[in-house]
Formats: C-alpha cells, structure tokens, sequence
C-alpha cells in the first residue's frame, strides 16, 4: 500500500476526532473505567469507542486493510495493517493528566510505513512517513520538521522510561535499570505514555528512552518518528527494533549514547536474582 500526503491528512484527522471524542466522553463522565489485567491496567469506556471510532472509519476509507488494536488484540493475517492504541496512557487520561495520545501506524509486516500520534491534551499531531521524515503539526496546521538533539553523552542527557504493570510482583521491573541511570544523568522521567515518550526523543526534548513488556501499537509509530527524526532506535540487546520485540532502546543516535544505554541495561540486569525479559541469553 503506497501511502500518499493525502492519506496522511486523512488518517491525522482521524487520529484528531478519536481523541476528540475521548476528551468529551471524559468532561460528560462517559469514560468509565474498569481494571483490564489488574487493579493498575486500566480501560475506559473511551479506549473502546475510540478503537471502535478509529477501526469503523478507517475501514470505510481504506477499504482491505486490516486492524489490529489494543482492545480487540486480534493480529491480522494480511500483510497490511493498521496498528492502533486508541488511548496511549490510559492511567494518565483517567486520572486527567494531559499525557496521553491516540497511535496510528500502518503496517507492511514488519516495516512500519506512517505514523500519526495525536497529543490529545495538547491537540498537535506528530506524524512520519517512511523515508520522508517526521513532522510535528499544530492544532492550526502549521508544521515543523523534528530533529534529535545533539547531546553525546549518557551524563548529560534527559531520559525517560516505564514501568511494566508487574512490578509489584516481581525484582525484574525497571526499578535496577532506573537506579542505574538516574544518578548517570541529567535526570530520568517516568512520564505514561510510550508514544509520547517516543515523540519527545524524536523532536529532540529528550535524548534517550528505553522501556520493556510493550505491545507493537504503543511503541510502531513512535519507532518510526524517531529514526524519521535522524535517531537510532534498538533492542536491549542492540538489534534493530520490530514488531516482534517488547524491549526497545531509543536515542538521538549518538554512538557513545546509544551505547552506553545499552551497557547500562546490560549491567543493571546482570544482578537481578529474577530475570523474567528474555534478553542476553
């Protein structure tokens, strides 16, 4: 499926209407929440309306092509899909904090050919296609092409991370990767939204970012955004990031950055008495 500058308006529209639709189910108390996984994986009425929302329109614009989102969590057999997280940070918008987007990525397998996340408490889209760069779009129209910082070094650079759902369950939570960077750097920020997290390395606000246990649809487009943007994004072993890890390391692309990001992962997990990511086997 080629994708052409008309269809990235399209989808940034629909991006636009879902989280418009998700902020006014939350003013008129529609966004009821439920727990999904535990008590700390939350979905709200609105997650299911945007996905439904975003699933029925691209379905009548883009006829054939598949979805796979967050909610309904059916992979589909055809090679080209939509990939949705209908709300990125669904702890953050049940809890009104502005943190959260919509995620849009079409898929060809692996290769991830757009991306549109929608900052839905602060109405701008950030949007990539494959080759052609990455964007960021105001709620007026106008554009900026994002670019990475130029930091080089891990002492001086702004980070950002999260936490899985599990991590009051098991030592393997982040809790030995955030204790190794925080004292390392400018400083770590655990922020909610892997999308947005992505989107603020790829427009230069941050200069690193790594995380584990994620899904495809929070993390395809923001991969796409950040390597749009001039980044380097990686598994934690250091292999080109797919669809097919939960693990992922982004960074402005900086050698020694990029590196010592993935040392300081490797060296935070070498102690831990339970290891429950499969990585550096």
């Amino acid at each position: 499926m080629s994708i052409k500058s008309r269809d990235v308006d399209v989808v940034i529209g629909v991006a636009r209407a879902a989280g418009d639709l998700a902020r006014r189910m939350y003013a008129s108390g529609q966004a009821t929440v439920r727990e999904k996984s535990s008590a700390i994986d939350l979905v709200t009425a609105a997650d299911v309306a945007a996905e439904t929302f975003i699933r029925d329109t691209l379905e009548r614009l883009f006829p054939g092509v598949a979805l796979w989102g967050e909610e309904s969590n059916q992979r589909p057999n055809q090679r080209s899909f939509w990939l949705v997280d209908p709300i990125d940070g669904t702890t953050n918008f049940a809890h009104n904090v502005a943190y959260c987007s919509v995620n849009i990525a079409l898929q060809d397998g692996l290769d991830t050919l757009l991306a549109v996340t929608y900052h839905i408490g602060l109405d701008c889209t950030y949007h990539a296609r494959r080759g052609l760069g990455a964007f960021l779009r105001d709620a007026s129209g106008n554009e900026r092409q994002l670019a990475v910082s130029s930091t080089a070094s891990l002492r001086t650079a702004l980070l950002i991370t999260g936490f899985p759902y599990h991590r009051a369950e098991s030592t393997d939570n982040n809790s030995a990767e955030f204790a190794y960077f925080m004292p390392r750097t400018a400083c770590v920020r655990n922020l909610g939204s892997a999308a947005l997290d992505l989107a603020h390395v790829a427009m230069g606000a941050a200069d690193g970012y790594w995380e584990a246990w994620l899904n495809p649809w929070d993390i395809a487009a923001g991969a796409l955004l950040v390597r749009e943007a001039g980044g380097t994004v990686t598994t934690y072993e250091g292999h080109e990031w797919t669809l097919d890890a939960n693990h992922i390391v982004a960074s402005n692309g900086a050698p020694a950055l990029h590196e010592a990001l993935l040392d300081g992962i490797r060296a935070a997990r070498a102690s831990l008495p339970e290891k429950r990511l499969a990585v550096f086997a």
